[in-house]
């Protein structure tokens, strides 16, 4: 119980200051940054064409990768090989898909113009809802969508915290110095992902007792 209740609290607190980090970020830092990163950006032209044709592969990396880590997973499950790596590979199989609607949902919900719509095509800067034709860039899909992976991967190899915290760093600089996405964008990727991540391997663990208990 006090386990339980700690945890409770700890994600309580988590969620506020992520929201407020998020309130923060929209209201003071988000358009001011992406407009300066803007400038950087144009004013070296190769580098501006380069990050102007990034193609995006997360739906066939998300895709690919599933499909993948559930075929090793029922294979491993078949040769009766029952051990952490599986249930890591359960873990991650499901956040990655899970994930990636979710993110899917709230940026067509929320709508968010991107920085490169706002600042390359003059679209207005807002949160316009619902915008079904160009989704949103709220939360960003590709930190959501890595950190998910990162968290899976943490939680059951816990050894490879800092690398992983390093490469996500990197992510969200990039997807911030490039203008795809806001600061707040990556923010609420980022806890979006390991707040999946979390839940699902609590769901699993919490199963996996049960059905030890029934043994």
């Amino acid at each position: 119980m006090i386990n339980r209740e700690k945890s409770f609290y700890f994600w309580i607190i988590i969620t506020f200051e992520v929201f407020i980090s998020i309130i923060l970020s929209i209201k003071f830092l988000d358009a001011g940054l992406a407009f300066r990163i803007m400038i950087i950006l144009k004013s070296i032209r190769p580098l501006h064409n380069v990050t102007s044709n990034i193609p995006d592969i997360l739906s066939f990396l998300v895709g690919g990768g599933t499909i993948l880590m559930w075929i090793i997973y029922f294979y491993r499950a078949y040769q009766q090989k029952i051990d952490i790596k599986e249930k890591f590979l359960k873990l991650a199989a499901t956040t990655l898909p899970v994930t990636y609607l979710l993110k899917t949902l709230l940026q067509i919900s929320f709508g968010r113009t991107s920085p490169r719509d706002w600042l390359l095509d003059h679209e207005p800067l807002l949160f316009k809802g619902f915008n079904e034709a160009s989704g949103g860039s709220f939360p960003s899909g590709h930190m959501a969508v890595f950190t998910a992976f990162g968290a899976a991967v943490l939680l059951y190899f816990p050894k490879y915290r800092k690398p992983l915290t390093i490469i996500l760093v990197i992510l969200g600089a990039a997807l911030i110095g490039t203008d795809y996405h806001y600061l707040s964008d990556v923010i609420a990727g980022a806890y979006l992902g390991f707040i999946i991540s979390y839940i699902l391997w609590y769901l699993y663990e919490k199963s996996s007792v049960k059905q030890q208990n029934y043994l």
